[in-house]
């Protein structure tokens, strides 16, 4: 079959010195008949571990999900009328990781339709953000739909309990009439879940793993809710399905062409994929952030998502860089896209795709999954498990069993340095924050990359700050960075953080949760959680010995913390 034949978004790959290579591979691959093997999911195309095979293809149910979920989009659509008929004015999303990611991109990506329903996501147990959704809604009017996948995932439950808690109080045993749940079969939430009166319960598929379920009922129930054609959006998806292979051999993949590109790009040292969309795509970086950056980062190698680094001109990238324009056929971009040209002239490898509309993300998501799965077979890696990201979770639960016992965190070791209100903890010294700041990244290296953590409340002008000192840093140093709130990067990039290789500096910013929130049933608080999530991260950045530095903001406040710490950055990088 030729490809051209299938309507799908075009891509050009423009390589240079790179293609030669990448050429090579694909000529390899294709001549292990790599497409077909694919399909009938042979394991031996990654691993050749017979545990991690037979593992490896218990988590390939994603291959044939949007021709699974076709036949039931009209089960979807009449539970969104049922929906709609009760009265609901509002949906809340909430969940962590891959049960999030692709509702967010879908809200950003579309306007909500005439008899679509607001759409909100709460994925953060910062207490500011849960109080800052309850009062954007009226509770007895919304739907509350919790995703999680096993079902065990102690984000998502926290958000269920303290909702239908407020529920319970305003409509008594019918609080469960306003809750939806999407998780796995026999997993242990199907049951609070029953007991609780849920609405509706959608089971997924276990073979389905989170970051590679936007095509199932965790990606679908959300986009139909908020009105989206999501027949169209899945017959689109088909149409990537058959052009890479599903129905048989194609004269050209663009799913192993793109995959086969990042994997030999990452070997060369273009390990830092950048991600360059226009303003009503950004998000698409957080679903593509999880899903490479936890699917590839592990054995000490991967490929790091860049989403929302500040596009700059050519002298202020390193050699680590391949970028990645995603956008649309009939919107100019013309300052985006011009800035790409000139990277591509300056010799940087350039891959571009050019989406007609929205409901074309259904097949991107697609070709992304394929590419990813592909690019990890170069890189002779399982795509499919998240082997470090338990690190963080055991840490935080030993935290959490601590606070149980005695009321509260246990005490962390003294900072290096306490300065206008900021306590700094790290390895390396200095007299004042400007001495600190400038030792920490004096340790960057030229394939290095910053990764900001941020477990404070997300909002547009602290998303503004980060933003200066992501683009103070790349002007500077010339080195990549990557900013994420937590625990949502737990979820996602923290695979990469800890099993991918040690390039990372880390910069963990941290509060007093000075208006904090009770979780019903727990001896403790959102704010408690959350910075036992952020002790626990560090805990595991340290055992696998990476480069870190820990700003508590105290009682300054989030933005203003950050600020100065702003401040003194510009003083340190001068």
């Amino acid at each position: 079959m030729d490809t051209s034949s299938f309507s799908i978004p075009a891509m050009t790959v423009q390589l240079g010195q790179y293609q030669a290579a990448v050429s090579a591979k694909l000529a390899d691959f294709n001549a292990r008949n790599f497409t077909a093997g694919f399909w009938q999911k042979q394991a031996d195309l990654w691993v050749q571990d017979a545990e991690a095979q037979q593992s490896l293809r218990s988590f390939m149910g994603w291959l044939r999900v949007a021709e699974t979920m076709l036949p039931r989009v009209g089960e979807i659509e009449e539970f969104t009328q049922e929906v709609r008929a009760a009265g609901f004015k509002h949906v809340v999303v909430m969940g962590m990781g891959g049960s999030t990611m692709t509702p967010i991109v879908f809200k950003q990506a579309f306007e909500k339709s005439a008899d679509g329903l607001p759409l909100l996501v709460l994925d953060t147990t910062n207490p500011g953000s849960v109080r800052e959704i309850e009062e954007a809604v009226s509770l007895p009017e919304t739907l509350f739909v919790v995703a999680s996948k096993s079902g065990t995932t102690a984000e998502p439950l926290a958000f269920g309990d303290y909702f239908y808690a407020r529920l319970k109080e305003l409509k008594g045993d019918k609080a469960g009439e306003n809750f939806v749940a999407i998780t796995d079969p026999g997993s242990k939430f199907v049951t609070q879940a029953t007991n609780e009166g849920y609405r509706r319960i959608f089971l997924n598929f276990a073979e389905v793993g989170g970051r590679f379920s936007a095509l199932s009922y965790f990606g679908l129930v959300p986009a139909a809710l908020y009105g989206i054609n999501i027949k169209t959006l899945l017959e689109r998806a088909i149409e990537m399905m058959r052009a890479t292979g599903s129905e048989g051999n194609v004269a050209q993949n663009p799913g192993l062409e793109l995959g086969v590109a990042l994997g030999v790009l990452a070997q060369q040292g273009r390990d830092k994929l950048t991600l360059v969309v226009p303003a009503n795509l950004t998000d698409l970086g957080l679903w593509l952030e999880q899903l490479i950056a936890e699917s590839t980062g592990k054995e000490d190698k991967g490929i790091l998502p860049v989403a929302g680094d500040p596009l700059g001109t050519p002298e202020v990238y390193g050699q680590d860089r391949v970028f990645v324009y995603v956008g649309y056929e009939n919107q100019p971009d013309e300052e985006n896209r011009q800035k790409v040209a000139a990277l591509q002239a300056a010799g940087h490898p350039v891959v571009t795709i050019l989406m007609r509309d929205a409901l074309d993300l259904g097949a991107e998501f697609f070709r992304w999954e394929v590419a990813t799965a592909v690019a990890s077979a170069v890189l002779e890696i399982n795509p499919f498990d998240q082997p470090n990201v338990q690190a963080a979770k055991t840490a935080t639960d030993q935290l959490m069993k601590v606070v149980v016992e005695r009321g509260s965190l246990p005490q962390t070791s003294a900072p290096v340095l306490e300065e206008n209100g900021l306590s700094y903890y790290t390895s390396v010294t200095g007299q004042s924050g400007v001495e600190v700041l400038k030792a920490f990244f004096e340790q960057a290296g030229p394939d290095n990359f910053l990764c900001i953590q941020a477990y404070l409340m997300e909002t547009p002008a602290l998303n503004a700050d980060l933003d200066e000192l992501r683009q103070l840093v790349q002007q500077r140093l010339h080195i990549a960075t990557a900013s994420g709130y937590g625990p949502r990067f737990l979820h996602s990039t923290g695979q990469y953080h800890k099993g991918g290789p040690n390039t990372g500096l880390f910069l963990q910013l941290t509060t007093d949760h000075a208006q904090d929130l009770a979780l019903p049933g727990r001896p403790y608080t959102f704010g408690t959680f959350q910075n036992a999530q952020a002790a626990g991260d560090l805990e595991a950045l340290h055992n696998y010995n990476r480069r870190t530095l820990r700003v508590h903001l105290g009682t300054v406040g989030e933005e203003a913390g950050v600020a100065q710490l702003l401040q003194d950055l510009k003083k340190a990088l001068a």
